[in-house]
Order: structure tokens, then sequence, then C-alpha cells
């Protein structure tokens, strides 16, 4: 357990580096020989007492290799309590992501997304100085402030970076980190061994596709264990803080307090219910500044990339003002790409878009050509399919990053391992879940891909928006066939990416109408606890309505158990749309219910005045 390459090290001060090799080794030969030595020692006295002339041995030599032995039976346990200790100290690496952004390999390119990131990004901290210093008093105030804070803020304002931030001006008495997802039972134990104060972020707290699967819903995964497991510490024990950063305080609090409901947590129902709230909007720069910013942003993603600076003409500095400091990143990640001076009407979103991409999918094919692995000479299929590295990453967005078993089963189902035997297809297709993985970064394990495969999630959403619509083919035969797991989460991605795209909506229409019942219940789901559910619910109303030609008629037909499900989770206040339609198809098939029981108990009458004539 060394402290050297850990995930994590170097965060909250200087850390011990754990038992090592050798006290685990001395614990062995501790635990083997004590009771090796007492063994030895009583039957040495059996021996004595009962055949004194085999063994005349003096008692005193006997009582030594008694006494020797437990010894070794103590220090064994004293070790492994040692062990244990230094494990639990150290457990809280496994549990919080390290904050500190890490240096980009020397002459490797790094992937254009990766510096957007707010864990990677280049470009120095800025323009959020107030609330840094509000945050740090809420941790470092001695009065006993509310221990959960909410940091709400559109995509892309700066809410996460301005969290890391925090974690990393904490210094080395504080152990703070981001949560790695799926960890949150584990936590609060490593952190009352550490002895230190701590703040958890937890980000993207709000992140839910659906209710049940645990994989892809922080609320039900971290969100409300963390509050379930949150103790008060005791007078005088280092303070916890937990900081969740969400896109909309009072749809997080509605959704957490839902869950918590059926659990009979009041204690973390309080937690949540009582938490203050830290809006961020994106901050006003004057032209003055944003060009600043700019100029900033483009030295620092130039360096990142290892190229040379391009001379920069101050007249060509764009001055109208960007939607969120992502926007302002992503066009200054733009310019140190291309090498092109600044033009004085901003890009679009989709423009940008469309360059980044573009620059990725280079980095992706010449990676794929060049990636090699145990059994895997060259990647199947890639010589004859250029595009497919694309393909691969678009079916793998939609599978989810942390799902690799899964993937390769949704990958069959592209057109160029169509047709392919079971064994051969499935040999192919895991070979290209190999080199998604390689090209993240190669951890196996899901709870430590903290990134996604695309990131930030507005170009994730661009990138699912765009090429789904281009193909619709294609859409549908990914998501033919899915499990009730990875449709919540596709669902969940198309509700999402209407709340930035509004041509994602006929991506979600389309996939409620391919089965009204299922897809509309996780879509329903989905949209309920968005920012902004009505620029979904519009879709989802339409999908139901109006099914696809081709269904099934048993998978179109919604009964009227599964419409009263389906109100109950369209509530009228985020979903008005849905909500009517789905109100207008139970009064309908109550109705058509009501009227096939009248219909049956007339036959049932008819019958028996037959049966008495």
């Amino acid at each position: 357990m060394g402290a050297v390459g850990r995930r994590g090290a170097g965060r909250g001060g200087w850390d011990d580096p754990g038992p090592g090799r050798g006290l685990r080794i001395a614990a062995d030969v501790a635990g083997w020989g004590g009771p090796a030595l007492v063994i030895a020692g009583f039957a040495g006295i059996i021996v004595r007492v009962a055949r004194p002339r085999l063994w005349h041995v003096p008692w005193w030599q006997i009582g030594t290799l008694i006494v020797v032995g437990l010894a070794g039976y103590v220090i064994d346990h004293g070790i492994e309590a040692h062990i244990r200790r230094a494990e639990r100290f150290l457990a809280y690496r496994k549990v919080l992501e390290n904050p500190n952004p890490e240096a980009v390999e020397a002459g490797s390119e790094p992937a254009v997304f990766r510096l957007l990131s707010p864990l990677h990004s280049p470009v120095p901290f800025r323009d959020r100085e107030d609330e840094l210093a509000r945050l740090r008093r809420w941790c470092a105030d001695e009065a006993d402030p509310h221990p959960v804070l909410l940091l709400a803020g559109d995509r892309g304002v700066g809410t996460s970076r301005l969290a890391l931030e925090l974690a990393r001006a904490l210094g080395e008495e504080w152990t703070a980190g981001r949560l790695l997802r799926g960890t949150g039972p584990a936590l609060f134990p490593a952190l009352r061994d550490r002895g230190r104060p701590a703040l958890v972020v937890v980000d993207e707290a709000d992140s839910r596709s659906d209710t049940d699967s645990p994989l892809h819903s922080r609320v039900r995964a971290d969100v409300v264990p963390l509050l379930r497991a949150f103790r008060s510490p005791a007078q005088g024990a280092p303070p916890v803080r937990l900081l969740f950063v969400v896109r909309h305080a009072e749809r997080f609090r509605a959704v957490v307090c839902e869950e918590l409901a059926y659990r009979d947590s009041p204690e973390a129902r309080r937690l949540v219910d009582e938490a203050p709230v830290l809006d961020l909007a994106p901050p006003v720069l004057d032209r003055a500044a944003l060009a600043e910013r700019h100029a900033e942003a483009v030295a620092a993603f130039t360096a990142a990339l290892g190229r040379a600076p391009a001379a920069e003409r101050a007249d060509l500095t764009p001055t109208g003002p960007g939607r969120t400091p992502l926007d302002l990143h992503a066009r200054a990640l733009v310019t140190a790409l291309t090498g092109e001076p600044s033009t004085e009407v901003p890009r679009r979103f989709e423009d940008v878009a469309e360059i980044l991409f573009t620059h990725e999918l280079r980095r992706w094919r010449h990676h794929a050509e060049s990636f090699t692995a145990p059994g895997i000479p060259a990647l199947p299929r890639l010589s004859e399919q250029p595009a497919l590295p694309e393909l691969v990453m678009l079916a793998l967005l939609l599978t989810s990053h942390r799902e690799y078993v899964a993937a390769a089963h949704v990958l069959e189902r592209l057109p160029a391992f169509a047709g392919l035997e079971r064994d051969r297809a499935w040999s192919e297709t895991s070979a290209w879940v190999g080199w998604a993985l390689a090209l993240h970064g190669g951890t196996p394990i899901a709870a430590h891909m903290a990134e996604p495969w695309i990131g930030p999630e507005s170009f994730a959403n661009w990138f699912l928006t765009t090429r789904l619509r281009a193909d619709p083919e294609l859409f549908d035969r990914l998501q033919s066939g899915l499990d009730a797991r990875r449709s919540e989460h596709l669902a969940g991605l198309l509700c999402r990416a209407c709340e930035d795209f509004p041509e994602a909506g006929e991506n979600l229409r389309r996939y409620v109408a391919r089965h009204p019942w299922a897809h509309g219940y996780d879509a329903v789901r989905s949209a309920g606890v968005l920012a902004r559910p009505e620029r979904a619910d519009p879709w989802i109303a339409e999908g139901l309505r109006t099914p696809e030609a081709d269904v099934d008629p048993a998978l179109a037909t919604l009964g009227t158990r599964e419409l009263y499900t389906l109100l109950e989770q369209a509530r009228p206040a985020s979903l008005p749309r849905s909500q009517a339609v789905l109100a207008r198809m139970y009064q309908q098939a109550r109705r058509a219910e009501g009227k096939a029981q009248r219909q049956s108990r007339r036959e049932l009458r008819r019958r028996e005045r037959g049966r008495r004539t």
C-alpha cells in the first residue's frame, strides 16, 4: 500500500506511505511462528511427562517456547491492528478524487475535451474570488454552520470548477476532494480515521437518468447513502462539510426528499431541507476583461497542446459576450487548435463543437490505427470502415462509459458487426471496448472512471443529437433490444440533450414512440428532475400520443394500470403536456374498460335467460 503513484497522493498533506510489504511479512511470520512454538511447547510437556527418556529437556526451555509463541501471537495481532489502521487511514484515497490537475505527458496529444474539463483545465481560475471566499468561510466557520451546502448553476457557468478550486484552496490541513461514484458508505469511517477536517464535493449530484439503477442514479447511489450515514461530529472533532454541485437546487431537494421519504430518514431530510444555496450566474465581463480572459485561455491551451504561440491581433479579439465561461474557453481552445486569429463575431456553439470533434476524431482514428493489445494485433474492420471509431464512441455514450461488458453487446448492433456469428462478434466488439478503455486511461474499475467518454456534457449532447438525427436507422438499431437499465440511461440522455438543443427533441419523440409504455415511463421520470423539464415535455407528449406505425400493438397500447402509473410520475407542475395527454388516454381507457364490463354483464344476463328457458 505504498503511497507513491497512488490515486490521490499529495492531497491533504504528507501521508504515511502505509504498512508496506515488510510489516505484512513480519505479521505472517509472527502469526504462523507463534502458534507453532506454542504447539511445540505443549507437545514437549506431554512428552516430558509421559516419556521422559525420549526428550529430557529442562522445564524452563519448554516454558520459553510457550512464552515466545504467545508473544508472537500478540505481536501478530498488534501488527495486524496497525495495518488495519493504516489501511483505513489511506482509504480516503479510494473514495475521493484528487482535485489537483494532472500535467499533460510530454509528447502526447491531449484530448480536447479533457482540456475543457474542470478537473484538468489549464486555464487559471478567475472571476469567482468572492464566491470562493464565501465557501471558505463556510468551511472554516467554527460557529457550527449547516454542514451541507448546495452550489447551483446552469451547465458551463463554473460550478464544478469553483468546487474543485475550493478543495485545492483549503490546503494541507484539510482532506478535500471529489467523491467517486458508488463509494459513499465507505467515506465517513475513512475520514474519521484521518483526523482532519474534510470537504466532500459531490459533483453533478442531481445527475439522475432514472430512479431504479444505482449505476446511473447519483441521487440513489451516492447522495442518499451519504446523507443517511452523516453524523454530526463530536465535540472537538474535526468538521465535515458536504458540497453538492447541482443544476437546480429546489428540484434537487424535491428528488432527494422523495427518496428519503421511503426510508424514513427525518434527520437526513433536515440536512438537505435546511441547506443554504449559492447560485452561480455567468460572470459579467466588459470588453477589456473579455479580451483579457480570451487571450489568457488561448495562451494556456496553446502551452498545454505543446504548440508555438500565435500572434494575436488585439483588434480581432471577440467582443460578443459568451453565454458561460465554458463557451469562452471552448472558443479559445478552437483558436489554439486552428492557429487562426479570432474573429470579431464569436463562433456559434455548434461551429465550435464541430471543430473540436473534427480534431478529436482524428485523434481517435490515429489511436485506433496504432492500438495493439495481447491477442489484438490490430482492431478488426478498421481498414474498411474508417468511421468505426466514431460509431463505437457513439454506442458507448448511449450505453454509459462505466458498463464495459454491456457496451460490447451494444456494439454488436453496429452495421460493421451485423451478420457475424456470436463468438466472433463478441471477440471483435470486446477488442473495441478495450481500445476505448485504453483511450480513456485504461482503468477497468467503474468507480475510478470519474471522467465521461465525452465531456463537458453539452458537447456530449451535441454529438448525440447530431449523429442520431443524421442516421435514424442507426439510432433504431442501437436502441432496439436494450434492457431496462440501459433503456433508463438512454431516456435520461435524450431528455438532458433537450435542455441544450431543441433539435434533440425529435430523437426523444421517436424513442418514446417506439415503446410508449416502457420508454415513456423512463422519459417521464427522467424529465421530471431536469432543471428545464418544459423543453422535453412536448416531445414526450407527442411520442405518447403518436406511436410508430410499425410498433407491435401490444407495446403501443397502454393499459389502465400503466396509464395510472405514468400519471403519477408526470406531475402537472413539471410536465403539463405529457400529463394532459396521459389524462385523456386514461379517461378513454377507463371508458373503454367500463364499456367492456357492461357488455360482459349484458352477455352474462343473456346467457342466464337462455338457460332458464
